[in-house]
């Protein structure tokens, strides 16, 4: 038998081979860099999203602080005004409601609680002294309004 020829192949051309592989690399390099700067910016935006959402939760707590604080104040002022009704009912020995809210709008802004302890001021500001020196307290400057000329139309005689 003769020995058949296969018919040989071609040897690959490696100039083309490398030629390709190199414009197959070139584009998945350009792909990838595209992909970089999408993630790049992807990642920017999520620092962006989450510093205003920082900035949104401070000022949210800052906000709740400042609800419950004022919340705290008007039932610390209700408190006050309860109790200054009570004093003032005991030194005017009646129950006069219509005579404490008219005395409570004119003397209202002479009582000042700071750090939950409760001030009688001058209209100035300054905290009002007894004759002895001591601090007012309530019943003090309730029986001070009992003796000031325009608030004693208040109390009974």
């Amino acid at each position: 038998m003769e020995s058949e020829k296969f018919p040989t192949e071609k040897p690959p051309n490696y100039q083309v081979l490398l030629a390709a592989a190199k414009e197959a690399l070139k584009l998945e390099y350009q792909r990838s860099a595209t992909l970089i700067l999408q993630l790049q910016a992807v990642k920017t935006q999520l620092e962006q999203v989450q510093a205003e959402n920082k900035i949104l939760k401070e000022s949210s707590y800052e906000d709740v602080v400042k609800h419950f604080e004022a919340r705290i104040q008007a039932a610390e002022a209700r408190s006050l005004k309860t109790e200054v009704r009570q004093n003032f009912l005991e030194l005017n020995g009646c129950r006069d409601d219509e005579s404490f809210d008219t005395l409570w709008d004119s003397i209202k802004n002479k009582i000042q609680i700071q750090d939950g302890e409760i001030k009688i001021v001058s209209p100035n500001g300054t905290p009002k002294f007894t004759l002895n020196g001591k601090l007012m307290t309530l019943r003090d400057f309730l029986q001070s309004l009992k003796q000031d000329p325009i608030s004693s139309k208040f109390f009974l005689k």
